[in-house]
């Protein structure tokens, strides 16, 4: 759901609250599971409920895969609150708004957390489903390149992004024109930009939670 900005600067928010040693092993572990766009493996062996379970982690890797899974989720359900009634679309046009919802929330969680400071630390090039490393690796450079810089990211950084992991050139047409839209909706983008505070909120006062 959510996009690498928002991963990395949702996942370095709470290290320190998780007790993260290795900070490496943790914020590769938040990106992983996105790899499956350039490893091409089912998103159930990434995304599969069972990853949502507090009992999943057992170290500072598959921590930060339960973290990118958690925040995939809070921003599901918060982005269903803020767009309001979407009944009346098809799955793909949900899609599509989404997809473009998150990345004005990208881009502003790649400035507000600082997102380039961290991307030396995707190093860890584990593959818990047997993929090939050399793809994993790919996509952590893809993610660098991406936000490797103190500048604002902008909308042909992630229409690059999503060519080289393979989106459809129609589907990203489509992408690219919701995001401007959406921009003319000054009151929408306020509420998309405070979604991240919203998000790190409702983990740490979710029932059963790490900070209770």
């Amino acid at each position: 759901m959510a996009m690498p900005a928002t991963h990395i600067r949702f996942a370095a928010t709470l290290a320190q609250r998780l007790g993260i040693q290795d900070l490496g092993a943790y914020l590769s572990g938040t990106i992983y599971p996105d790899s499956r766009w350039m490893t091409g493996i089912d998103r159930r062996k990434t995304h599969d409920h069972r990853f949502l379970d507090p009992t999943f982690p057992s170290d500072d890797f598959t921590m930060g895969w339960h973290v990118h899974c958690r925040c995939d989720h809070n921003q599901g359900e918060i982005f269903q609150q803020l767009l309001g009634d979407l009944s009346g679309l098809s799955s793909d046009d949900r899609w599509l708004l989404f997809s473009a919802a998150k990345t004005i929330q990208d881009m502003n969680d790649a400035i507000e957390g600082r997102v380039f400071e961290n991307l030396c630390l995707l190093t860890d090039q584990r593959t818990p489903n047997g993929e090939d490393p050399t793809a994993v690796v790919a996509f952590y450079d893809v993610i660098q390149s991406t936000y490797g810089k103190e500048a604002p990211v902008r909308l042909p950084d992630y229409v690059r992004l999503w060519t080289t992991v393979g989106f459809d050139e129609c589907r990203i047409q489509k992408i690219g024109e919701l995001v401007e839209r959406i921009f003319a909706n000054h009151q929408l983008v306020g509420g998309l930009r405070g979604v991240f505070d919203r998000m790190i909120g409702d983990w740490v006062h979710a029932p059963g939670g790490f900070f209770l």
